[in-house]
């Protein structure tokens, strides 16, 4: 299958069918949103203490979907701005959060450099057709002494490994570009990144199992929750540092 054209892929994300299916994911909503901050916390608490506490913080979300997140972190004292390359989504939130959202391609918007103590990005890098180009964009958007977080589907975990084909993120168009630990990492080498960590996780929730008897999907979820032990979990998560 080709891939799309950033023209195609804005009119697939602005598509009312798209919006309505993402709007009413089990992945969205604030419970969601404070688990995702809570996990983001820890991470930053094991590798750089000093970004959480700092006053006047500011942090800027990559693909913010319903914004559920960056009001968590608004509500935590960071100075949040987003973007989305949906303007329907951008709109939705701007007028329901009031917080400022961007409507576009992360390498196409005018921000300030060197600015955001923190840039996080949850499972857009592999929705885009040039992930590079947009992680050395978030090494000129992030401040000298900040990190980026970058959160998308493990290619090698376990229930890739496992479903093949029929992987629940095997997805297109949307999903483009797919990632495994090594070569996260060196992609974000590549864009300049000096101190690199890669790991990953067991997934919130397993929609693919919904379906089944609960006794079948509590043995499914501590399968899932021993993978990460051995770096087959489902989500790919990475902190990195400009030194």
């Amino acid at each position: 299958m080709p891939r799309p054209t950033i023209d195609e892929l804005e009119t697939f994300y602005n598509d009312q069918k798209y919006r309505e299916n993402f709007d009413t994911s089990s992945m969205v909503g604030t419970g969601f949103a404070h688990h995702r901050y809570e996990s983001l916390c820890n991470v930053l608490k094991q590798f750089d203490v000093q970004i959480a506490s700092k006053p006047n913080r500011r942090l800027l979300d990559v693909g913010c979907g319903t914004g559920d997140f960056l009001q968590v972190a608004q509500r935590d004292g960071w100075q949040v701005t987003g973007t989305e390359l949906s303007a329907t989504a951008a709109d939705k939130i701007a007028s329901r959060l009031g917080i400022p959202i961007l409507t576009g391609e992360i390498t196409s918007l005018q921000l300030p450099e060197v600015n955001y103590d923190l840039i996080t990005s949850y499972h857009v890098i592999e929705h885009l057709i040039e992930p590079l180009a947009m992680l050395r964009r978030l090494y000129q958007l992030v401040s000298n002494e900040g990190a980026i977080f970058l959160e998308t589907p493990n290619i090698d975990s376990l229930g890739a490994r496992l479903r093949g084909a029929k992987w629940s993120h095997i997805i297109p168009p949307e999903h483009i570009t797919y990632f495994q630990p090594r070569s996260l990492q060196y992609a974000l080498r590549q864009a300049g990144f000096k101190r690199v960590f890669v790991f990953t996780s067991a997934p919130q929730m397993i929609e693919s199992t919904q379906h089944l008897p609960v006794p079948l999907q509590s043995v499914i979820k501590a399968i899932y929750n021993i993978a990460p032990r051995l770096n087959l979990g489902a989500a790919l998560q990475s902190i990195a540092f400009k030194d």
